[in-house]
């Protein structure tokens, strides 16, 4: 989830029609984080606040909107809790399985079996003394102590062989994990920092969030409104999205150029879970582009963003609304301005500018301010 908390507005700039901009920006504004649904479940880098999210759905009412940059779900999250068919996309299987996870709403029959399943694989982990297969050990055996990995290896082998009605939300359990009990200092960090834990401590934590997990999904299908329909998550590309049928909103969070290369920090997950290796070049804005050639990478991104700005705008219906939340891009070569090139791509796809809000906000870890915008633009 973006980190606002504790970065108040220092400036905001607001264009186009007054009050909509005004509206947009304390949506954007949104500062604590709420403890609302299943949005606290499994961390996902630079996610959309949840009340920017559910501000934003607020001033575009409509039956349905799509993320096209999905990440860990908020958007569809939020957009189920209001009652909207939502899709959601993203080319990183990670956050895939995450945003299915959020966006589910069992019956009490399916969580009781979802807990039920975890107690088995947690008394089985606890008794543990099985290493992983070479395929997986030798590319994460740096980063475990070995009782973490004896544990690791038996909750694999469990979820991979758990009841099929509840294997994707054990395996997206598991997935919240890998990184907490490793040596990897956090997500976005790649330093190994050792700790002491217990043996144990991987099987318990396992458990604790499986409960956790059944307690908030219990909470967000009590919030979603009886006839919503389950969320549609896909992996796929926004540079290609393509939609069933025309939606009255498409509201997305693209990458902020240079910040992260989310697929790269994935790899303890993708190697416990089996995903396939993907090809990192197609990651729209990633960091390491920028460490390759300022002049390369900004021409990629502005081709992406044009690519995917198009690809939305045809997944409009007519009168429609694309809103895009993206902020400045702090890279190795400098500060990438994302606001001209988002609303040159928006009106190259024929789409109509409606309102703008800007807003500065501290980066405590570069010592200066970075600029986010959320535009408004609307299929004529």
């Amino acid at each position: 989830m973006r980190t606002t908390e504790g970065k108040p507005t220092l400036q905001v700039i607001a264009l186009g029609d007054r009050e909509l901009a005004d509206a947009m920006a304390a949506a954007l504004s949104a500062e604590a984080l709420p403890d609302r649904f299943t949005h606290g479940f499994h961390t996902y880098p630079a996610g959309l606040h949840p009340d920017a999210a559910a501000g934003l759905l607020a001033l575009f009412p409509g039956d349905a909107v799509a993320d096209p940059f999905c990440g860990g779900g908020t958007v569809l999250v939020e957009g189920r809790a209001a009652g909207r068919a939502t899709l959601g996309v993203d080319l990183n299987p990670i956050a895939v399985r995450v945003a299915r996870t959020r966006t589910a709403t069992p019956d009490d029959a399916l969580l009781t079996r979802f807990r039920s399943a975890a107690r088995k694989l947690t008394e089985a982990a606890r008794k543990a003394r099985d290493l992983p297969p070479p395929a997986i050990l030798e590319p994460v055996r740096a980063w475990y102590a070995e009782h973490a990995l004896w544990e690791l290896e038996s909750l694999r082998r469990g979820v991979a062989e758990a009841d099929p009605s509840v294997r994707p939300w054990l395996e997206a359990v598991l997935s919240s994990i890998l990184v907490k009990v490793s040596w990897r200092e956090s997500d976005t960090s790649s330093r190994r920092k050792k700790h002491r834990r217990p043996p144990g401590t991987t099987a318990v934590l396992f458990h604790k969030k499986v409960r956790e997990l059944a307690r908030n999904m219990a909470a967000l299908r009590d919030a979603v409104p009886e006839g919503t329909p389950e969320a549609v998550v896909w992996q796929g590309d926004a540079r290609r999205l393509h939609v069933d049928r025309p939606v009255p909103l498409v509201l997305t969070s693209p990458p902020y150029p240079g910040t992260y290369d989310y697929l790269p920090m994935q790899h303890l997950r993708r190697v416990w879970l089996g995903d396939p290796r993907l090809d990192d070049a197609g990651e729209v804005g990633a960091r390491r582009d920028w460490r390759r050639g300022a002049r390369k990478a900004l021409a990629a991104w502005n081709r992406d963003t044009a690519a995917w700005t198009r690809a939305a705008a045809e997944s409009l219906a007519t009168g429609g609304h694309l809103v895009v939340v993206i902020g400045d891009g702090l890279t190795p070569a400098g500060e990438v301005d994302t606001s001209e090139p988002t609303e040159a791509a928006a009106t190259s796809a024929g789409l109509r500018p409606v309102a703008r809000a800007s807003l500065a906000r501290p980066d405590h870890a570069r010592g200066t301010a970075r600029w986010e915008h959320v535009f408004a633009f609307r299929k004529p």
